[in-house]
């Protein structure tokens, strides 16, 4: 994947959504959109995904929710607090860029 994360999610929109209002963050913050991205792109298993354009705002809005659990949950365990997972959270989000053919259709230019 060649595709800069600050290519999907500008810093500036990563930052409105966690509602981080200076830029002391930023390096920590790519590195978690970065994971959010590489993971994403793992569950979709979707080699459709290619360029910026290619992919739906509903892939970015799970990456905005990965973003900030990972931005919100900075260790790995966390006592005395009760979570469960978002009827609409990142799964639901990232259906439909799955990819269930298990390939890609060919390009028009790639089609005899």
């Amino acid at each position: 994947m060649s595709i800069p994360v600050t290519d999907l999610l500008p810093i500036a929109l990563m930052r409105k959504h966690l509602r981080v209002d200076h830029e002391d963050d930023d390096d920590l913050i790519e590195l978690y959109a970065e994971s959010a991205l590489a993971w994403a792109l793992w569950y979709c298993d979707n080699p459709a995904l290619r360029l910026v354009t290619d992919f739906p705002a509903s892939f970015k809005s799970a990456l905005l929710l990965l973003l900030g659990s990972s931005y919100a949950a900075r260790e790995a365990v966390v006592i005395g607090t009760i979570s469960s997972e978002l009827p609409m959270g990142v799964e639901s989000l990232l259906w439909a860029s799955r990819n269930w053919r298990g390939s890609v259709d060919p390009a028009p230019e790639e089609l005899p």
